[in-house]
């Protein structure tokens, strides 16, 4: 009878039972083994993707719900200590052009309240501050050549009603006292403003628009709408449905001060 262990190696029988797991080792995987554990990954990254981005959503929204309380604190402080009046949307800046407003003003004057003080809006940094939403698409997209343009993150004041600029013609556009406002719980002071998108304007980076001024709005953050800081002071999403169509049949409700 010949001798197997002076056999060649594929001549050899299987080894005994003891030895399997070490032959099976040693022979590694093989390529339908291999295929399987690449499915399997495919499959878990596919279920585990999906989780994972609505935890990154839901991290920055709740990032921008904090940075919006800091600032609607700077806001109330403001208040307390100039009289009970607002800070205003715009600074505005002759020399860049007739009607040429920087829309950062409202950083400027709460920046002693959520970073240093600022004086002069060309100075203003947003990058690393609570003026920064970090689902805003604005990166890059300011013109280097506007003064100031390191001072927008993606949030606005509402301009259109409580303060537009500082001295304003237009009495309804000039600064206002916190006092106009009837209806805190529902009159948004800050909020998210608008992403790059046709028809949209750097300068509506730094601002929140009612309604009545644009009525398409079809670049919504966070889904659902936009994280609005309210004159009580409450921080809250508003829906986009509601913020663009208003109530009781006014369209600039969420913005207005008084009924």
């Amino acid at each position: 009878m010949p001798d197997l262990d002076c056999a060649p190696a594929w001549h050899r029988a299987p080894p005994k039972t003891r030895d399997l797991g070490a032959w099976r080792r040693r022979r590694g995987f093989t390529l339908i083994e291999l295929l399987v554990v690449i499915a399997v990954i495919a499959i878990l990254a596919g279920l585990l993707l999906p989780a994972l981005g609505r935890a990154k959503e839901k991290a920055k929204a709740i990032k921008c719900t904090s940075n919006e309380k800091q600032i609607v604190l700077g806001y109330l402080l403001y208040v307390d200590d100039n009289a009970d009046y607002l800070p205003v949307a715009g600074q505005p800046e002759p020399s860049m052009g007739a009607g040429w407003v920087a829309p950062s003003r409202w950083f400027q004057e709460i920046s002693v309240y959520i970073a240093r003080a600022e004086t002069n809006y060309e100075t203003l940094v947003a990058k690393g501050k609570v003026v920064v939403c970090p689902t805003a698409k604005i990166d890059k997209s300011i013109p280097k050549n506007i003064p100031g343009f390191e001072g927008y993150g993606g949030y606005g004041h509402n301009w259109a009603y409580l303060g537009y600029t500082p001295e304003n013609s237009d009495k309804k556009l000039a600064r206002q006292t916190i006092s106009i406002v009837t209806k805190p719980v529902e009159t948004a002071m800050n909020g998210d403003s608008l992403d790059p998108g046709p028809g949209i304007n750097w300068w509506d980076y730094g601002y929140i628009d009612p309604p009545s001024v644009t009525r398409d709005y079809p670049y919504v953050r966070h889904g659902k709408g936009g994280y609005y800081a309210w004159v009580d002071g409450h921080v809250s999403l508003g829906p986009w449905k509601e913020m663009s169509t208003g109530k009781e049949g006014r369209l600039d409700w969420y913005y207005q001060p008084t009924p």
